[in-house]
């Protein structure tokens, strides 16, 4: 889990992130020591956490150079992915996401090490076996939060941000929910705590599905640990499709009761002026605030 504001490879195919040389893990261990001694710069500690919540960035999300990203991976902190950067900006622009610089990277081996100390939990791993979609998909459900955090920030708020596999709830050993993020905001003793999910799909099934999860997850109660809320986050769900936002209808008439409150947002509106500031309140079927500086006029 991180705080965001402003002070702070593909293997099919047989590609995959540069840099990635075998080592030990006591090699590991004893290269991530080196650099904690020499010591890390405010800069390389915001890229740690960035990608110990979002996995997968760009260098735009990162907010650094390429001489100091290129830096970071000389000494296995993170590590490119070698897809054409071109081809990356050419992609994300097909789902509406204009950006200048498409290197990606991931946490290298020393990084994840590094991340694991700090945040007292190891950092996944699944990031370096995503395939292509997959990992666009990631670098856009990334740019929703931080363009969240970004929003927040100019209205006072900070944002805690636990990332996918943080945000897992088990019950027992079985996985029940897997939201693709989940945020705090914060202002002094207030907080608005929210989910996010990001449909790329056509189709209602998934949408369906989730609600149930959602609903099965709230009964539960594991979520107010897991998470740290009082109560159950609202879902902000973004997707391609509207045939998605018709899933979750669907799967909100099948639920009896139904405790969670659905939002959704087509992500063509999303990167507008002011995108993120309108959401349909599924359950009620009409327009609704979900942010609090909307709500109470900060």
């Amino acid at each position: 889990m991180i705080v965001l504001n402003q002070n702070l490879s593909e293997v099919d195919g047989g590609r995959r992130p540069t840099a990635m040389s075998s080592m030990t893990p006591q090699q590991i261990k004893n290269e991530a020591a080196v650099v904690m001694r020499q010591g890390l710069s405010s800069q390389a500690w915001q890229v740690l956490d960035l990608l110990f919540a979002g996995g997968v960035m760009t260098a735009d999300q990162l907010g650094m150079t390429t001489r100091t990203l290129r830096r970071y991976a000389k000494r296995r902190i993170i590590v490119r992915y070698i897809w054409s950067s071109k081809d990356i900006v050419r992609e994300l622009g097909e789902y509406g996401l204009v950006v200048e610089n498409g290197k990606l990277y991931t946490l290298g081996m020393v990084g994840a090490e590094i991340a694991s100390t700090r945040h007292g939990k190891k950092p996944s791993v699944e990031y370096l076996a995503y395939r292509f979609e997959r990992v666009l998909r990631r670098v856009i459900v990334n740019e929703i939060v931080l363009r969240i955090a970004a929003e927040a920030e100019c209205h006072g708020w900070d944002m805690i941000w636990m990332g996918k596999q943080e945000a897992r709830l088990f019950r027992n050993d079985d996985l029940i929910l897997e939201p693709d993020a989940f945020i705090r905001l914060e202002r002094g003793n207030e907080e608005y705590p929210l989910l996010i999910e990001y449909h790329h799909e056509n189709k209602r099934r998934r949408a369906v599905q989730k609600v149930h999860e959602y609903e099965y997850a709230r009964e539960s109660h594991l979520w107010q640990e897991a998470w740290d809320v009082l109560s159950f986050p609202p879902i902000l769900a973004v997707f391609q499709d509207k045939v998605v936002g018709e899933g979750y209808q669907d799967g909100i008439r099948q639920a009896s009761p139904v405790r969670c409150d659905y939002y959704g947002r087509l992500l063509e509106g999303i990167w507008e002026k002011g995108g993120m500031d309108s959401w349909f309140h599924i359950n009620a079927q009409r327009k609704g605030n979900v942010f609090p500086w909307l709500r109470d006029g900060a």
